[in-house]
C-alpha cells in the first residue's frame, strides 16, 4: 500500500485521484501553479505538506507535462514520478535527456474522464472498473512496477502495458477521433433553429456529450498527437465519401453494409472491467415530473438487490411526464419488473438489444 504520494494539478483527474488515495489512507499532498485550484482541491482532499512523497503523480496539461515531470525528477531523487499525459509521443526521449533520475519515471495515463474540469468536479470513484495504459518503454526500474499496479488498482483500475507510439496510435482512435466527430457534430447546431433544438432527442445528446469538453485543453492534445490523428482523419473522410456515394446512387444495399460494419465494430466493445460485453435487458418505466421520481426507483432496486447497468431519461418540454429506461441483467430486469409493478410503477415490458 503506497503511504504518501504528492499530486502536482488540482483539476478533474489530480483532485480525484487525492481523494480516492486519501479515502485509502494515503498521505496527500496537492499542488498547483493556479492558487485558486490548489486552495479549493487541497481543501477537498485535506492536503498535508509532504517532504519526500513515496509517489509523484503530475496531472497537468500536455503543453507543461515534459517540464513539470522533469522539475519533479530532478528534485525528488528518491521518489517514483508518474505523469498522466494522453499524449507520449517525445515525452521519454525528453526525460531520458534531461532528467538526473530516468529510472524513477514511468509514464502512465488513465482512460478516464468527465466532459467538465476542474477539482469542483472531482470524483473518488473517477477511475472505477476504468482501464489505465502504462507505457512500458518508460519501465526502466522493474521494481517500480509494484508499486505502479498497487497504485493503479487502488483508484480502482485495470492496467494495461503498451509501448508509448502503441498508446498515442491507440487512444487516437478510441479517444481523440470521438472527441473531434463529436465537436464537428455539435458545432452544426449552431445554425439550427433554437425551436427546432427542442426536438433533439437522446440519440443526439449522447453523440454530442464530448462536444461540452475544454477546447484549449483538447487543442493542446490533438495537435500534439496529429501524427497518429491524420490517419484516421483520412480514412474517416473516405468513409463518408463512400456513404455519400452511396446515397447518391439510391444503393440500399452499399448504405446497409455501411451500418452494419457500424454494428459489428459496437458489438466488439467490451463490458464492464473488460469483460465481454454483454446483452442488457431494458425495462422502460414511465415516471411522473417532480422531485424524488428517480430516488424511489433506486431504492426499490437496492430492496430487491438488482444492479442497475445504465440508464437513459426521455423527457420532452412541456410533458407532465417522462421515461427512465434501465439497462439490467435479464434476471435482475425480470425480478425488478415484477417488484415495481407489485408497488404501483407504471412499467412497459421489457426490449432485449
Amino acid at each position: 500500500m503506497i503511504q504518501s504520494i504528492r499530486v502536482v494539478g488540482a483539476g478533474l483527474i489530480g483532485t480525484s485521484i487525492g481523494l480516492k488515495m486519501k479515502s485509502l489512507g494515503c498521505k496527500v499532498e496537492i499542488i498547483d501553479t493556479d492558487i485558486n485550484s490548489m486552495k479549493l482541491a487541497q481543501d477537498l482532499v485535506k492536503s498535508e505538506k509532504l517532504s519526500e512523497p513515496e509517489l509523484i503523480i503530475i496531472a497537468v496539461s500536455v503543453d507543461a507535462n515534459a517540464k513539470v515531470v522533469v522539475e519533479q525528477l530532478n528534485a525528488n531523487p528518491n521518489s517514483i514520478v508518474c505523469d498522466l499525459a494522453s499524449v507520449k509521443s517525445d515525452l521519454l526521449l525528453q526525460v531520458d535527456k534531461l532528467s538526473a533520475h530516468p529510472e524513477n519515471f514511468v509514464s502512465l495515463h488513465p482512460m478516464a474522464g468527465r466532459e467538465v474540469n476542474g477539482a469542483e468536479n472531482s470524483r473518488a470513484d473517477l477511475f472505477e472498473g476504468r482501464a489505465w495504459i502504462g507505457i512500458s518503454d518508460s519501465l526502466k526500474n522493474k521494481k517500480n512496477n509494484e508499486i505502479i499496479e498497487s497504485f493503479v488498482s487502488g483508484c480502482g483500475g485495470v492496467l494495461y502495458w503498451l509501448t508509448s507510439k502503441e498508446h498515442d496510435e491507440t487512444v487516437a482512435l478510441l479517444s481523440h477521433l470521438p472527441q473531434i466527430l463529436s465537436s464537428l457534430l455539435a458545432s452544426k447546431l449552431n445554425d439550427v433553429d433554437p425551436n427546432k433544438l427542442n426536438l433533439a432527442g437522446q440519440g443526439l445528446r449522447d453523440v454530442t456529450r464530448l462536444a461540452a469538453s475544454d477546447a484549449k485543453l483538447w487543442a493542446q492534445i490533438l495537435t500534439s498527437n496529429k501524427d497518429s490523428i491524420q490517419p484516421l482523419l483520412k480514412d474517416f473522410i473516405a468513409s463518408l465519401t463512400k456513404l455519400q456515394d452511396s446515397l447518391n446512387s439510391t444503393n440500399q444495399d452499399q448504405v446497409a453494409a455501411i451500418l452494419n460494419r457500424g454494428i459489428t465494430g459496437k458489438a466488439r466493445i467490451p463490458g464492464k472491467h473488460g469483460a465481454k460485453n454483454r446483452d442488457y435487458s431494458f425495462l422502460p418505466i414511465v415516471i411522473e415530473d417532480k422531485p424524488g421520481q428517480l430516488a424511489s426507483i433506486f431504492n426499490e432496486c437496492a430492496k430487491v438487490d438488482v444492479n442497475i447497468e445504465d440508464l437513459s431519461i426521455e423527457h420532452s418540454p412541456g410533458q407532465e411526464t417522462g421515461l427512465i429506461t434501465l439497462s439490467l441483467s435479464a434476471q435482475d430486469c425480470e425480478k425488478l419488473s415484477e417488484h415495481l409493478i407489485s408497488k404501483g410503477f407504471r412499467v412497459h415490458p421489457t426490449k432485449n438489444r
